[in-house]
């Protein structure tokens, strides 16, 4: 009887020993990294309206590939960090190109007002 029991648990330790949580030595995604990406995503659906977003965006992309910088053993995700740089900056360009255009044809399009007079 003592031989199954200790065969058994030669085998429980064995398998304890092949389930081991390999966790440590995995690597996962820098949280600023994932931050980056999900915030540039929001400043394009947005389209570059709203310049605190885009500026963070590119913010938690600097922080993420820091992050991975210091600890590239524990962290991955420098991909997302300079897509969402580049996004960010893409959206920025296209947003300054667009966005004078649309000034000037407002101004060019405007009725003045007809109550009031010029006082030249």
């Amino acid at each position: 009887m003592e031989g199954i029991l200790s065969g058994l648990t030669g085998s429980e330790s064995s398998l304890h020993r092949d389930n081991t949580p390999r966790s440590s030595t995995r690597r996962h995604y820098s949280p600023w990294a994932m931050a980056s990406i999900v915030t540039a995503i929001i400043a394009l659906l947005l389209a570059g309206s709203m310049p605190p977003v885009n500026i963070a965006a590119a913010i938690f992309g600097v922080m993420g590939l820091r992050q991975i910088r210091r600890n590239p053993e524990r962290y991955i995700g420098r991909a997302f960090c300079w897509i969402a740089i580049a996004l960010v900056l893409i959206l920025a360009i296209l947003t300054a190109m667009v966005e004078p255009a649309l000034q000037e044809g407002v101004e060019q399009h405007m009725v003045p007002d007809q109550g009031v007079e010029a006082t030249d």
